[in-house]
């Protein structure tokens, strides 16, 4: 019998509840893993995500959205502002070179979407962050 696990914010980029429930359906799991190594890849999509987890992507879309709910778009986009703010912390990139890295290829898209989950640009939010202390090594990223 799948056991429900917590998927905690952090790890995975999810904004609003701190813990989004899902059963611990293996696909789905390994499929989190491989959006997370790969969430750097500008093409990365459905295909390929639901590929990794052996399943159709009809039937691979209608499990993430029950067992995560939310759709993976957002949680890819999700997962790549999470890794934005770690590299912004870090502030040894551009701003493009970090829109680059998390997978954008249109740095305007970034912006957009950075400043609407964040309320700030990355600029602002890196200053912000090097003001308060929260510039990190890259090594501990």
């Amino acid at each position: 019998m799948l056991q429900p696990i917590e998927v905690s914010a952090s790890s995975y980029g999810q904004t609003g509840a701190a813990i989004a429930r899902q059963e611990a359906d293996p696909r789905i799991l390994s499929a989190l893993r491989f959006i997370d190594g790969n969430y750097g890849r500008p093409s990365l999509g459905l295909k390929d995500i639901s590929q990794s987890a052996g399943l159709s992507v009809w039937h691979f879309s209608r499990l993430f959205n029950a067992g995560m709910r939310v759709g993976l778009r957002e949680h890819l986009k999700n997962v790549r502002l999470a890794h934005a703010c770690k590299l912004l912390r870090a502030n040894s990139l551009s701003i493009k070179e970090v829109a680059a890295a998390v997978g954008y290829t249109h740095l305007s898209d970034f912006y957009h979407h950075f400043k609407r989950e964040h309320g700030i640009s990355p600029l602002v939010f890196r200053r912000s962050a090097h003001r308060n202390g929260q510039i990190v090594e890259m090594a501990t990223v």
